[in-house]
């Protein structure tokens, strides 16, 4: 059974400007101890797939819909928002990238750490702190006792980032979903936390949706790999094959930007343009007009995402990508 699944999910935001279709029909599944990174650049809909995900999308400014999502087996379409509390923190939990605003600035890590205790086991005070004392020791942070009692803007930004860890493992739960958990890290300090959250994943059997911009930061943590482009999947498959093996050329475009030190090229490689207008999008494929391998057809039909073999998965017709003949919802 997988842990977590969603089947042709799709977001929208009502807009002005008209209707911006933020995630259109995408797929995704993961397995219990499984690292699935979902990697796209910014403004492609990976921020907001990770919330709805977890039914964290004030419903008043946007739509969402899914023929299927579950966590656990358990259908998340009916779920309320009260019902949606007790299953945050418990059987699924979110680091997000900015720990200092994901932490309440008025209020000692501590008793933020508490409150997962106290809200989903029904902890009194004095166990709580140990179990949080004993979290923050978990996840590396020295002297516990002391940073229990600390507020957030007294952390430097790793220790803030450990504490998020230790919040989001606090429960043990089934699901963690980590959007861009480095992004304002140093490259040392970055580093130290993929290493935790990996070795975190490894010995409580988590499944973890990692999500990032960069191919660099998920190549020894992934298990699998989903591209993302405009809000939809455009590649898929086992983290080893893709990085061996890209196909959808905007794949290709990502890892070319990768910087490596024996890089010989002596200049960044860049993919043309950007991410189209999500409230015009073009006709066909979304990545033809960024496209150096584009054909006539690619302009006025979008593909679908077909199987190419070896649980490989592309949106392309150069690799057998037939029309997509859905419609919009």
């Amino acid at each position: 059974m997988n842990v977590f699944s969603v089947r042709n999910l799709r977001v929208a935001f009502p807009t002005p400007r008209g209707i911006i279709r933020a995630v259109e029909g995408i797929d995704l599944s993961i397995e219990r101890g499984e690292c699935l990174a979902l990697v796209g650049e910014s403004g492609c809909g990976k921020s907001v797939t990770s919330l709805a995900s977890l039914k964290l999308l004030d419903p008043s400014v946007s739509i969402v819909k899914a023929d299927e999502h579950t966590i656990l087996g358990e259908n998340m379409l009916d779920k309320g928002e009260r019902e949606m509390e007790s299953i945050r923190g418990k059987k699924a939990s979110m680091i997000f990238q900015d720990a200092l605003s994901a932490l309440n600035p008025v209020m000692s890590v501590g008793k933020q750490l508490d409150e997962v205790f106290t809200l989903h086991f029904h902890l009194k005070k004095r166990e709580a702190k140990a179990r949080s004392i004993e979290a923050l020791r978990s996840v590396g942070i020295e002297n516990p006792e002391a940073r229990y009692r600390a507020f957030p803007h007294e952390l430097s930004g790793g220790m803030r980032q450990r504490v998020l860890i230790a919040m989001a493992f606090a429960s043990n739960p089934a699901l963690i979903i980590a959007d861009e958990p480095t992004t304002a890290l140093d490259v040392t300090v970055q580093k130290q936390i993929l290493s935790l959250l990996s070795e975190m994943r490894r010995k409580n059997g988590t499944a973890l949706l990692l999500i990032s911009h960069d191919l660099s930061v998920v190549y020894s943590m992934a298990d699998r790999i989903a591209v993302m482009y405009s809000g939809r999947i455009v590649e898929e498959a086992p983290a080893e094959e893709l990085i061996r093996n890209p196909l959808h050329p905007y794949t290709k475009g990502l890892m070319g930007a990768v910087v490596r030190i024996d890089d010989k090229k002596g200049r960044f490689t860049q993919i043309p343009g950007g991410l189209p207008d999500p409230a015009n999008k073009p006709e066909g494929c979304y990545f033809a007009p960024r496209c150096a391998e584009a054909a006539e057809k690619c302009g006025k039909c979008r593909p679908k995402l077909a199987y190419t073999g070896g649980s490989h998965y592309v949106r392309c017709f150069m690799h057998g990508g037939e029309r997509d003949g859905r419609k919009e919802q």
